[in-house]
């Protein structure tokens, strides 16, 4: 891949020698770029304000601006240049209001930001620690949020009726203490040997506790009677009360975007007897967090196994950082431990995501402003990757307008793979890489004057399936000479006889005031008028239009209508073509012409006849089929069939039954009958009795139809 990429560079080079003028970019331009932000990724935030300044001096209407503005401001905050910091990054957000990297961006900094925009002064600074300092400092415990367990009903019953004692702000409450020591003592009792009984020890000492050795009093033997006097005794049991603690190590990780992160965790059950805690977190469905036991990593879970007092569990948080995060885009969500025996205690950790990612820009720049039918020009590109983490599958797309037709050499590593489109081949881009090629277009001759041609570059991560798309400055075609025109149909449906109108646009595309010849190829056997328009706000009658009209000024539109009478005996599916030309006086060669053609559509109904004919003896019933079918390409409507019936012939039945008896003839009406539509009636007859043997009858059958012109048929 990298021998690929020095022919293609090589290629170029060669293309470039010849191509770029003087006043291209100065090739120093990225450089000066990615310098100051290789600066920003080593820490060296000094260099980094330097290079950015300077590269906003040189380069100020750069398409690199925004990243230029972006790393400075926060250069300058990282060295403590609030004012600066502050201004750079207004400036940042006031000319990139929807950019994606405001996530990215240091919460303070962005209040410094939003105070410098509404003209606040800003809050005192507080100094920044150096990196090693950073390192050494411990991480600041996660908020938490502890319920405390209500007092049991033995506690309850002990205090009922005393009055409460008034405490002086911060002072420990005796009882409280107490009560620990108790539920301590009760553990080491309870479970002992136990690592529980040891956790409570360690927690007795702690508090300055000294644990005495139980003295075990022998119950009183039988027949012993108990010991009497002015002394009472109550029973007490120790209430079970729920704690933990809950801790991630680290809360803050930093991830590659589209990657995994595992976060160990660890659950101390500080509670007096046997808990289980359900584990809940808050983050977003797209990031796939889960729990795992950290002695079995394939198994997932939901809550801890029961942890005997002073038991812990070890357990590992897996989250997956979204393909779409951008580089240093900072989240943070809550991860919540509920106790089973009383879920009203809870402890909540935030955890941080901090994710790495490529960042790819792609400028794009013509070696010229205007350009000729028939000229050539050459587009610059520069491809670079100012994320922190290198692009692994990248891969462009480069879409060009149909006027430009491009003229790539052999070897340059891009490929035409759709009709206006060159394709690079997938290669990897490290941090603060930059990539340079160019591509010579000829523009064609057809090419209207005036247009604005742009060149648009899609860059695609494939491995993060993320895109981004960028634009050229604008190239403009130079003025020429020559007329355009417009329909909205290059093929009418009509029926004969039919009268069409059709609306044409006439456009001049020079740069002069132009005069338009109307040149109509149009057969004898069709009439046809051309009329326009004033269009001065006024309700005039349409004007119209010998031979010539206009002028017309520079890109000025003139409204035709174009009236035909098509034949009334022309044939079903027939077809006329016809054309006009709209020719500039000035340079009569660019003709634009308008060619249409008229396809005629009608109804053609045809009827069969079926029966059995010949002999028929009276009284015997035979039958009789009626066929219609529409074999044209358009509907008919009112669709009627006659049949005359001899009065020596009786009708027995009809399916369907006809409409109408008029005069010995019976009809049978059909509203409509589409293209291809059959209709069949069947009639039952017999001849009356008493009819002479030899006599000749005849039943005779005729049709009728309309179009939806009204034509009669």
């Amino acid at each position: 891949m990298q021998n690929r990429w020095v022919r293609f560079v090589l290629a170029l080079s060669i293309l470039a020698i010849f191509s770029i003028p003087a006043s291209a970019a100065d090739p120093d331009e990225y450089s000066v770029f990615i310098s100051g932000f290789s600066a920003f990724q080593k820490q060296e935030y000094a260099i980094t304000v330097e290079r950015m300044t300077l590269f906003l001096k040189e380069y100020p209407s750069t398409p690199l601006r925004d990243m230029a503005l972006f790393w400075l401001a926060r250069a300058h905050f990282r060295l403590g240049h609030r004012e600066e910091a502050a201004r750079s990054m207004a400036l940042f957000f006031r000319e990139n209001p929807d950019t994606p990297l405001r996530s990215a961006v240091e919460e303070e900094l962005v209040a410094l930001a939003k105070a410098y925009e509404r003209g606040e002064p800003l809050p005192p600074g507080v100094e920044r620690p150096t990196v090693a300092a950073r390192q050494a400092t411990p991480v600041a415990p996660d908020r938490e949020r502890i319920s405390r367990p209500a007092p049991t009903p033995s506690t309850a019953t002990a205090t009922e009726g005393k009055p409460k004692a008034r405490r002086k702000s911060g002072a420990a409450d005796p009882s409280l203490k107490e009560r620990a020591l108790a539920e301590y003592r009760a553990v080491q009792e309870k479970y002992p040997g136990t690592r529980a009984a040891a956790a409570a020890a360690e927690r007795l000492e702690k508090l300055g506790a000294v644990q005495p050795a139980p003295v075990k009093t022998p119950p009183p033997s039988p027949g012993t009677a108990a010991p009497r006097g002015n002394s009472q005794a109550v029973d007490l049991e120790v209430g079970q009360f729920a704690s933990a603690d809950f801790s991630f190590s680290p809360a803050t990780a930093h991830t590659d975007a589209g990657s995994g992160v595992s976060l160990p965790f660890e659950v101390v059950n500080r509670g007096n007897a046997v808990d289980a805690f359900t584990l809940e977190t808050g983050f977003p469905q797209e990031f796939g967090s889960r729990f795992t036991d950290a002695g079995r990593p394939g198994v997932f879970i939901k809550e801890t196994p029961s942890l005997a007092p002073g038991e812990s569990f070890r357990g590992i948080m897996t989250l997956t950082a979204p393909p779409g995060m951008v580089d240093g885009q900072k989240v943070t969500h809550t991860v919540k431990l509920v106790s089973r025996f009383d879920p009203g205690t809870s402890l909540s950790r935030d955890i941080s995501l901090v994710s790495r990612a490529p960042l790819l820009r792609m400028v794009a720049r013509p070696d010229r402003v205007r350009v000729l039918p028939g000229e050539t020009i050459t587009y610059r590109f520069a491809l670079l990757n100012i994320g922190s983490a290198a692009a692994k599958r990248v891969s462009f797309t480069l879409s060009y307008p149909p006027q430009l037709e491009p003229i790539v050499p052999a070897g340059s590593g891009l490929k035409k793979e759709a009709p206006f489109a060159l394709v690079s081949e997938e290669s990897a881009m490290a941090s603060g890489e930059n990539r340079e090629f160019t591509v010579a277009f000829r523009l064609r001759d057809e090419a209207l004057a005036g247009q604005e041609l742009f060149c648009r570059g899609e860059v695609e991560n494939r491995e993060l399936r993320v895109r981004e798309t960028f634009l050229s400055p604008a190239a403009v075609v130079d003025r020429v000479r020559g007329v355009s025109a417009r329909s909205t149909s290059e093929r009418l449906e009509i029926l004969p006889g039919q009268r069409v109108i059709i609306p044409l646009t006439v456009i001049n595309t020079g740069n002069d005031r132009e005069t338009v010849t109307l040149k109509p190829t149009i057969p004898s056997s069709v009439r046809y008028a051309v009329y326009r328009n004033p269009g001065d706000g006024a309700r005039q009658s349409d004007q119209p239009i010998s031979g010539t009209f206009g002028p017309l000024s520079p890109r000025e539109e003139a409204s035709l209508k174009l009236e035909l009478h098509a034949p009334a005996d022309a044939a079903d599916t027939s077809q006329i073509p016809l054309s006009i030309a709209f020719s500039p006086q000035g340079d009569p060669a660019r003709a634009a012409v308008l060619s249409f053609r008229l396809v005629f559509t009608r109804p053609v109904v045809e009827l069969e006849m079926k029966g059995a004919g010949g002999r028929l003896k009276p009284g015997e019933i035979a039958h009789l089929e009626l066929c219609i079918v529409n074999r044209g390409s358009n509907t008919a409507k009112e669709v009627e069939i006659r049949g005359s019936i001899p009065d020596r012939i009786e009708i027995v039945g009809s399916d369907p039954p006809f409409s109408a008896d008029r005069n010995r003839e019976r009809i049978w009406l059909f509203p409509e009958l589409g293209p291809g539509e059959r209709r069949s009636i069947v009639l039952a007859y017999k001849v009356k009795p008493g009819v002479a043997a030899g006599t000749n009858l005849r039943i005779e059958t005729s049709l009728s139809y309309r179009d939806q012109q009204g034509n009669s048929y």
